[in-house]
């Protein structure tokens, strides 16, 4: 059952309802800072009257809350003495709450570290189920690469693991594959040849932002135009210094006249002005901190539309971000890991 599919309804649910065992905790640890963090910026928000984080995802089979996303959220309100907590409730057991949890938190909250994306696949790869679909549907519901799952695949199979058929999805149709003969030949020929197992490949090292903050798949997507704004500086750059070679060289007195001449230590420069105007552009608009310190610090998890730092983009320029005390920039960047 596909979790999207399923009819939801928010509201407030009693804290002692909802299942915090380990059974369904898809990360590899709790992150007790975080829990902290989550459960100081709640009791600010409850003595404020407005709370803002945003609702954990439930899976109720009537009895029991299974957590599929906001585990850090529902461990912090209880810390913070709640009795309840606001919840997307979604009709399910523990099986759909993990299917869900496998990708939580790709685009939002506490960024996946490469062992919590490991044990996601793993989990899916050791159920009898899910372990036949194809590698690219358990990397797509895990957010992770095609060729990640396929190694994990491998070395589950090395292990003795290996299912004997798999699920394909092909234009919304699913396919079920026979792989026993192919299986049953590689370990033969593993058997004889006594072949070392393949190592594990490893996924690449988080991305960082300019501070140093590792940054989920959607946010390190967008930080990849770092690069052009990069480039579009040391463009500028070289063009100013173009522009006045032009100006004070042979045939450069016409020029000169419409730019602004300037004294720099000593020496004569020339300046224009709509160029200087553009390079400030791209410098104001250049995306530098992954995350909001506004919001991170007022309701850690959630990017608000109405915050005047972020308007909800979650993101910050490197003015915006220095025109906070160098104290809460600290609180915003020390969880990095």
């Amino acid at each position: 059952m596909h979790s999207e599919l399923l009819i939801a309804t928010t509201s407030q649910i009693p804290l002692s309802s909802i299942c915090v065992d380990a059974g369904s905790q898809v990360r590899v640890k709790i992150h007790d800072p975080v829990v902290r963090e989550y459960a100081d910026a709640m009791s600010r928000q409850r003595d404020e009257g407005q709370m803002r984080f945003p609702p954990v995802v439930l899976f109720s089979d009537t009895k029991t809350h299974w957590i599929g996303d906001g585990f850090h959220r529902v461990l912090a309100a209880q810390k913070a003495g709640f009795t309840e907590i606001l919840a997307e409730v979604r009709p399910g057991t523990q099986r759909e709450a993990l299917l869900h949890a496998v990708s939580a938190n790709s685009s939002h909250g506490q960024p996946r570290s490469n062992a919590d994306k490991r044990k996601a696949v793993s989990l899916l790869l050791a159920d009898p189920e899910w372990s036949r679909w194809s590698d690219r549907e358990i990397a797509r519901h895990c957010q992770v690469s095609d060729r990640f799952v396929n190694a994990m695949r491998a070395r589950a199979s090395a292990n003795g693991s290996q299912m004997r058929q798999r699920k394909v999805r092909r234009g919304g149709v699913v396919y079920e594959i026979n792989v026993a003969a192919g299986n049953d030949r590689a370990t033969e020929r593993a058997s004889k040849t006594e072949s070392p197992q393949a190592p594990l490949e490893a996924e690449p090292p988080p991305v960082v932002d300019a501070v140093g903050i590792p940054m989920f798949e959607q946010m390190a997507t967008l930080f990849t135009s770092r690069a052009d704004f990069q480039a579009a500086k040391s463009l500028f750059t070289k063009l100013t210094v173009l522009l006045d070679r032009i100006a004070r060289g042979p045939g450069g007195e016409l020029f000169a006249q419409q730019l602004q001449r300037i004294r720099d230590a000593g020496s004569e420069k020339f300046r224009c002005a709509d160029l200087e105007a553009s390079l400030k552009k791209v410098v104001e608009a250049e995306p530098y901190c992954s995350r909001c310190i506004e919001c991170y610090l007022a309701h850690p998890g959630w990017n608000s539309p109405e915050c005047k730092a972020c308007q909800g983009r979650g993101w910050l320029t490197r003015t915006a971000f220095e025109s906070y005390p160098e104290d809460y920039r600290r609180q915003a960047i020390r969880q990095t890991r």
